[in-house]
C-alpha cells in the first residue's frame, strides 16, 4: 500500500513553510522562535483563544490536526506569534484529515467494507455466516508482528479477550488479508492458547482467508474467553500492518518486531476508515533498542489503525 511522505524536519523553515506538511512546519516555526508550549498557550489565551498544551504538542507531532473554527483561528494567531507570514501555516492544513478510525455503524457494516477484499471477501463470508455477525465484544486485542530479514511478515501472533453477546457462542472467525504478492495457499493458521483451528477457507484468486477458532466450549451470555492464534505468512514484502475493526474494542495493542538485518528508516502510526483506503499518518513512532515499535489505543472505534514504515 502507498504511504504518505514527510518533509525532513531539518529542512530550512522557509522550505517547510512552502511544502509542509503542517506538523513539520509548525514544529520548525516553534523551534525557530524558541518559545515553549506553555508560553504559546499563554500568548493564545491573551487573545481569547483557549488551546491546551496537549493539543499544541499533538499538532506539532502530527497526531492531530487543527480542524474546528477555533483551532483554525488559533493557527492564524500562532503565525503572528511565531513571526511567519500570514496564512503560511493555515494554507498547509488542507482538507480535514483522519485523526483515527471514523465512526461507522458496525452492526450494519459487512466484513468486506471494513476489512477490504470486495467480492472475494463476500464469497468467503458466504461459507462462514458467523463472520458477518457481531457475536462477541472484544475487550482486549494484542497483536505481535514479526518482520524477518527479507522484510516479510513471517509471524503474526494475536491474543484476544472476548465476551459473548449471547449464549451458545463457541467460536470466533478470524480474517486475514495478505499484502500484494502474498501466496495465500502457503499461509498457515495455528492454534495458540485455549482454542483449536476449525475450518480454514482461502480465496483462489485474492490473498484472503477466513479461519474458525473453536473455543471447545459454549459461552454463556456475558462470559469471557481468552485465547490466541498465529498466522504464518513469509510470502511477500510488507510496509505496514493494519487492523480493521467492525465494532468498538476496549483496548488494542500492536507491536512490530524487526529482524536486526531489516530495520526500517522510520515508523509511524496510521488510521483508515477502511483497510482498502489510503493511510493517513497520525504520528511518528520511535524504534526501540530491541528493534520494536508499538501502538497502544483504548476505546477503538470501527475503522482501521496500524503501524507503517519506510524501508531504507
Amino acid at each position: 500500500m502507498a504511504t504518505a511522505t514527510r518533509t525532513d524536519q531539518t529542512h530550512p523553515l522557509a522550505e517547510v513553510l512552502r511544502h509542509g506538511p503542517f506538523h513539520v512546519a509548525l514544529r520548525a516555526a516553534i523551534d525557530a522562535r524558541g518559545l515553549g508550549l506553555d508560553r504559546l498557550q499563554h500568548r493564545l489565551a491573551e487573545r481569547g483563544l483557549r488551546v491546551s498544551t496537549t493539543s499544541l504538542s499533538y499538532w506539532q507531532h502530527g497526531r492531530t490536526q487543527p480542524e474546528k473554527p477555533n483551532s483554525i483561528a488559533a493557527v492564524g494567531v500562532l503565525e503572528e506569534i511565531l513571526g511567519v507570514p500570514a496564512n503560511a501555516l493555515v494554507s498547509l492544513l488542507g482538507p480535514r484529515r483522519a485523526r483515527g478510525p471514523r465512526t461507522i455503524r458496525a452492526e450494519r457494516e459487512r466484513p468486506e467494507v471494513v476489512l477490504g477484499g470486495g467480492a472475494a471477501m463476500r464469497e468467503l463470508c458466504d461459507e462462514f455466516p458467523a463472520a458477518r455477525e457481531h457475536r462477541v465484544d472484544v475487550l482486549s486485542e494484542q497483536v505481535t508482528v514479526y518482520i524477518d530479514a527479507e522484510r516479510r511478515e513471517s509471524r503474526l501472533v494475536t491474543a484476544l479477550l472476548v465476551r459473548a453477546r449471547r449464549g451458545g457462542i463457541d467460536r470466533y472467525v478470524a480474517a486475514y488479508r495478505g499484502d500484494p504478492g502474498c501466496e495465500i495457499d502457503r499461509v498457515r493458521v495455528l492454534a495458540g492458547r485455549d482454542c483449536e483451528i476449525g475450518r480454514v477457507v482461502r480465496h483462489d484468486q485474492r490473498p484472503i482467508l477466513l479461519a474458525e477458532l473453536m473455543f471447545g466450549q459454549h459461552l454463556a451470555e456475558g462470559e469471557t474467553h481468552l485465547f490466541s492464534y498465529e498466522v504464518n505468512d513469509a510470502t511477500a514484502e510488507t510496509t505496514g500492518h493494519g487492523r480493521g475493526f467492525r465494532a468498538p474494542v476496549d483496548q488494542f495493542i500492536l507491536q512490530v518486531r524487526f529482524d536486526p538485518a531489516a530495520l526500517p528508516a522510520r515508523c509511524y502510526s496510521f488510521a483508515q476508515a477502511k483497510l482498502a483506503k489510503n493511510r493517513h499518518e497520525t504520528g511518528d513512532l520511535a524504534l526501540s533498542a530491541r528493534h520494536t515499535v508499538q501502538l497502544v489505543e483504548t476505546n477503538v472505534q470501527p475503522g482501521a489503525i496500524g503501524i507503517g514504515w519506510d524501508w531504507p
